[in-house]
């Protein structure tokens, strides 16, 4: 059996971003915004209870993962986008056990959210593709203005957190595609000083116009060779059916085989954690190794 420290769920709380990004995967069709749970925070409330009292107990994903914690990550569209209803949330979260972390452009995120949540929140991940304008531009990491995160402004940021709450964890997403392939961000990278840094190669979900060859996939990794120590490489074979995702309305979902949408269960509100969990595909063991602390009992024989 292969164990982790940790059960990762990934909450998509909106749909909604300030970003246009063209890779995006975090989009369901036909969603209507009206319906996601954040406009009701005793749903929040409902669902945040549903996964503690499974996930905290025996289940099938404890026996098969050996968890000893459960992490709920924030995650949209941009949940910073949603203010107060996104802060309750996390400190929610915090409260029924969770360990917390949040996956953010960091666009929005100020230094008064920062003093709410900081605390509170066991991680901060920053999606950060570029350290360039221009290739923000074309990727569509700005917002309607055109405005985007710089490196000044991301270092802020990272500053704020980490006198909020000096145990915690600093985590860099980086989406490797067409544009920002030929980068070198290891100036923003020193930087940032960050604990984790996670490469990973753009789906062609919904787009094949950002997509990159295998051959400049490893061209970007072996550029960033001096952080190896900190760096987690996601290409794509590494990254289906190894995520426990929930949409902005309770679903857990999945990319399909085929890569061409996502799969997803009946609300957890209306059916429970197990049954929606059941309706999916979702693989344990894909899951333990994009960890570095997943070890096997076998190894340890």
């Amino acid at each position: 059996m292969t164990s982790v420290n940790e059960m990762v769920i990934n909450f998509h709380m909106t749909e909604t971003c300030n970003y246009r990004c063209e890779y995006c995967y975090a989009t369901w069709e036909g969603n209507d915004s009206q319906a996601e749970l954040h406009h009701s925070f005793g749903d929040i409330q409902s669902l945040l209870r549903k996964l503690s009292n499974y996930f905290f107990t025996s289940n099938a994903l404890k026996t098969a993962l050996g968890y000893r914690a459960v992490r709920i990550n924030f995650a949209g569209g941009e949940p910073v986008m949603l203010g107060g209803r996104f802060v309750k949330a996390v400190l929610l979260a915090k409260s029924l056990g969770f360990r917390t972390s949040i996956i953010t452009n960091g666009h929005l995120l100020s230094t008064t959210m920062m003093r709410r949540i900081g605390p509170h929140l066991d991680m901060l991940g920053l999606s950060l593709d570029t350290s360039d304008a221009l290739l923000a531009q074309s990727i569509g990491r700005v917002d309607r203005k055109g405005a985007w995160l710089s490196p000044e402004n991301a270092c802020d940021i990272v500053s704020a957190y980490r006198q909020a709450n000096s145990s915690g964890t600093v985590k860099i997403n980086t989406v490797v595609n067409a544009f920002n392939w030929r980068e070198d961000m290891s100036s923003m990278v020193v930087q940032l000083q960050p604990e984790r840094w996670k490469l990973l190669r753009v789906l062609p979900v919904y787009t094949h116009q950002l997509t990159v060859t295998s051959s400049q996939y490893r061209a970007y990794v072996e550029r960033h060779a001096a952080f190896s120590d900190i760096v987690t490489i996601e290409d794509n074979q590494d990254m289906w059916q190894s995520y426990l995702m929930l949409n902005p309305q309770g679903c857990f979902y999945q990319n399909s085989a085929a890569c061409q949408g996502v799969v997803q269960s009946p609300p957890v509100l209306e059916v429970g954690v197990e049954a929606a969990l059941e309706s999916i595909d979702f693989n344990a063991q894909a899951f333990a190794k994009r960890y570095p602390h997943a070890h096997s009992d076998a190894s340890q024989a």
